[in-house]
């Protein structure tokens, strides 16, 4: 128990640590408030979410116990995700252009980004089955969730993720960073598509429970 707790705050640590030195790199200085803010808001709801999720998701997150359809789609997320925060701290800090983003809004935006945080970690809390990848997992009965989040919408997490993004490149303080955060926005949209139609066809009444609940998006049709 306190092996596995140990490597929970290592985990938490190196993660914060890396995002805090690309942000800070990036915008050649510690003393832009807007920044400090949203690493700190990040590596709390980090933190939370890391505590609260079940530890077998948490593995499933870091490792896939089975083959699954990716396409380098987990990548490219991913590498729209740190190059949105990488071009909004750059220019913020080292730009000082009119494109950057009034103190007031970038505030509200925190606010988003907070609320759209705690949305994606309920959806992984309630949610044993959110792999990185799409696949069915017999192993851990995979089954359709109807809790929590999945109540008001089939896709909660992806959903979360489009406005953490955008509300990132913002928090920080930057309008040209909400370029490269549609270049994340379009994976999620991706990801979405082959995900539904994938369970639809191999999670056995997920089909009924799309006629029930909507997906949250505009581009996913329930048939």
């Amino acid at each position: 128990m306190k092996l596995g707790l140990l490597r929970l705050l290592i985990r938490w640590a190196l993660i914060t640590a890396s995002l805090s030195a690309l942000l800070l790199l990036a915008a050649g200085t510690t003393r832009i408030v807007s920044i400090r803010n949203y690493l700190t808001v990040f590596s709390a709801l980090l933190l939370v979410t890391m505590f609260s999720v079940n530890p077998g998701l948490a593995q499933e997150r870091v490792r896939p116990r089975g083959p699954g359809i990716d396409d380098g789609l987990r990548f490219a997320a991913g590498f729209w995700f740190l190059v949105t925060l990488a071009v909004a701290a750059y220019s913020v800090g080292r730009l000082h252009t009119v494109f950057n983003v009034p103190t007031p809004l970038r505030g509200a935006a925190l606010l988003a980004f907070t609320l759209s945080g705690s949305l994606q970690a309920w959806a992984m809390i309630v949610n044993p089955f959110f792999s990185p990848v799409v696949r069915i997992q017999p192993e851990s009965g995979h089954r359709v969730i109807t809790a929590g989040p999945y109540r008001f919408m089939r896709h909660p997490g992806y959903f979360a993720m489009l406005i953490s993004i955008l509300a990132s490149a913002l928090a920080i303080g930057s309008f040209i960073a909400v370029i490269p955060a549609i270049g994340f926005a379009w994976v999620i949209h991706q990801r979405t598509r082959i995900e539904e139609q994938f369970l639809k066809t191999n999670l056995p009444a997920y089909q009924e429970y799309t006629e029930r609940v909507p997906a949250g998006f505009p581009f996913i049709r329930s048939a």
